[in-house]
């Protein structure tokens, strides 16, 4: 009887954890920059900021617009929704712009970032890589 009580708090527990995960913005370890702040974020994410400080061009990694941690960014950076930056990019595409590159998954995020040096992007799991430099962390509220 503890036993289920155990796993059935675990089991009620389990969504808020999930809900309570912090948000990485993360970076190639070779970038020169140490930090950003949200400005400078909502900058690169629409294309208004292209390059590093170096001159490196900035390649920033966006989630599919279902998954939840993109939503969190788009909500913590912007303050609105994926659905509401939709007529933003239209007019952007309209001018020529595509929006940033989607990866699949958090996975799929880290690898492009530890590969690619000018790659920005964010995750909801802490990277463990060397390969990573954590630019900023926005803790649940």
């Amino acid at each position: 009887m503890k036993r289920l009580l155990i796993l059935g708090l675990a089991a009620t527990l389990m969504p808020f954890s999930i809900a309570w995960a912090d948000l990485y913005i993360i970076a190639n370890k070779d970038l020169p920059a140490a930090q950003l702040d949200k400005d400078d974020i909502a900058a690169i994410y629409l294309l208004k900021k292209k390059h590093w400080e170096n001159g490196d061009d900035i390649m920033p990694i966006n989630l599919p617009a279902q998954a939840e941690a993109r939503n969190r960014f788009t909500a913590e950076i912007f303050d609105s929704t994926p659905d509401k930056l939709g007529s933003y990019w239209d007019q952007m595409l309209f001018k020529g712009e595509t929006p940033p590159v989607t990866q699949n998954s958090e996975q799929a995020v880290i690898l492009f970032v530890e590969r690619i040096k000018g790659a920005i992007g964010y995750v909801e799991t802490k990277p463990q890589s060397p390969q990573i430099k954590i630019l900023q962390q926005f803790s649940s509220k």
